[in-house]
C-alpha cells in the first residue's frame, strides 16, 4: 500500500471541505460523520503499533467526514500549535488494516490559518480536541474515483463510495515557535566584520563557498549582496529564473546547484523554502547574493527523514530573470 502518510496529505489537500462541527469531546463530528457511528478505537498498549479498531462492514460513505472516537486525556489543542499525529488506514469493505505509520515519528500538522484555509475539516476536528484522542476520518471518495456518468441505458451511475477509513492518533501538541528573523544590514555587516559569515570565490564561473571554522550559524537569515543587478525588484509572487549553489553549514559540502550545467532553473518564489522567499524578495534582477539560512527557514528539523539537506544551509543565488503579476500591468 502507498504510504499512509502520503495518502493522508494527498486526500486531505484534494478533498477536505469546510463543514460545521459540534462539541469538543468524544463523539465530536465534522462533515458526513454518520457512517462512522460504529467505529471504535483503542490506543495500543504496545509501542510502534496502531490502535485496535473495529467498525461495521462494509462501511459505506459517499462524502467526507470525521469523528472523535476516543477522547485523549492530554491538553486541549489550540490555534497556533503543531499537532503531531500517526495514521492507520483500514479497508472500508472488510475492516482489514491496509497500512500505518505508527512505527515512524509522528508527522506535524500546524493548526493555523493555513490549515483553516486549505484543510478546514481537519482544522475543525482538531481545534479543541485533546492530546491522545483518536479520530476516524473518511476521505472524500470523489478524489479517488471518476465523476459519475451515464451507463449504456442512459441512467446515472452510482456515486463513488469510500474505499478506506483513516484513524488518526494525536500524540502531542506544541506551540509553533516564532520563525527566525531576517537580519538587518547592520547585523550582517557586524557578522562579516567578525568573520562569522561564509565567503565566496568564483572559480571558472562556479562559486566556492567557505564556511567559517568553529563558528555557529547565525540565528537569523543573513543576506549578503555580492553583486547588485540593475533590473527590477523581485517580489514573492514572481516566477524567478536563477543559478544557485548550495552547501550545508555543518561541513560545507555541496548538495545541489545549477552553475555547473550552465542552465539556470525556473521556480515560483512562493513555493520554495522560506529562506529563499524572504531572502530573494526585494533583490534586483541581475543580482548575485549569498543566503545563510537557519534550519527553520530551510527544510526544518525533519529534513533528514525527508531526504533533504539538514541544518542551516548556505546558497549563492544569481537572479537571471523574474516575471510576475507586475509585468502584466
Amino acid at each position: 500500500m502507498e504510504s499512509v502518510r502520503k495518502l493522508l496529505s494527498a486526500v486531505a489537500i484534494a478533498s477536505i471541505v469546510a463543514l460545521a462541527g459540534c462539541g469538543s469531546t468524544e463523539g465530536r463530528t465534522v462533515g458526513n460523520a454518520e457512517p462512522l457511528a460504529s467505529v471504535t478505537a483503542t490506543a495500543s498498549s504496545e509501542d510502534l503499533t496502531p490502535p485496535e479498531v473495529s467498525f461495521d462492514t462494509p462501511l459505506t460513505a459517499t462524502e467526507a467526514g470525521a469523528r472523535v472516537v476516543a477522547e485523549g486525556d492530554g491538553e486541549e489543542i489550540s490555534e497556533g500549535q503543531n499537532v503531531f499525529i500517526n495514521v492507520a488506514g483500514y479497508n472500508a469493505e472488510d475492516g482489514e488494516l491496509l497500512g500505518h505509520d505508527f512505527d515512524q515519528d509522528p508527522q506535524a500538522l500546524p493548526v493555523d490559518d493555513v490549515m483553516q484555509e486549505q484543510l478546514p475539516m481537519m482544522y475543525e476536528v482538531l481545534l479543541g480536541t485533546t492530546v491522545g484522542s483518536l479520530i476516524a476520518y473518511i476521505p472524500d471518495p470523489d478524489t479517488a474515483a471518476p465523476e459519475p456518468s451515464e451507463d449504456s441505458s442512459g441512467a446515472a451511475s452510482e456515486p463513488a463510495t469510500a474505499s478506506q477509513v483513516l484513524i488518526l492518533q494525536v500524540q502531542r501538541a506544541e506551540d509553533i515557535p516564532e520563525p527566525s528573523p531576517t537580519l538587518s544590514e547592520d547585523e550582517v555587516s557586524e557578522l562579516e566584520d567578525a568573520g562569522a559569515l561564509p565567503t565566496v570565490e568564483f572559480v571558472d564561473g562556479v562559486p566556492e563557498i567557505t564556511i567559517p571554522e568553529d563558528t555557529e550559524a547565525p540565528d537569523g537569515l543573513a543576506v549578503q549582496v555580492l553583486e547588485e543587478g540593475d533590473g527590477r525588484e523581485v517580489t514573492a509572487e514572481d516566477e524567478v529564473t536563477a543559478h544557485y549553489y548550495g552547501v550545508r553549514w555543518e561541513d560545507g559540502e555541496r548538495f545541489d546547484g545549477s552553475y555547473e550545467s550552465g542552465e539556470p532553473v525556473p521556480f515560483a518564489l512562493n513555493q520554495v523554502i522560506p529562506g529563499w522567499t524572504q531572502g530573494l524578495a526585494g533583490q534586483k534582477v541581475g543580482s548575485t547574493v549569498t543566503l545563510t539560512i537557519p534550519t527553520d527557514l530551510a527544510y526544518g528539523e525533519d529534513a533528514e527523514a525527508m531526504g533533504r539537506p539538514a541544518g542551516p544551509l548556505v546558497f549563492v543565488v544569481e537572479i537571471v530573470d523574474a516575471t510576475g503579476p507586475a509585468d502584466a500591468e
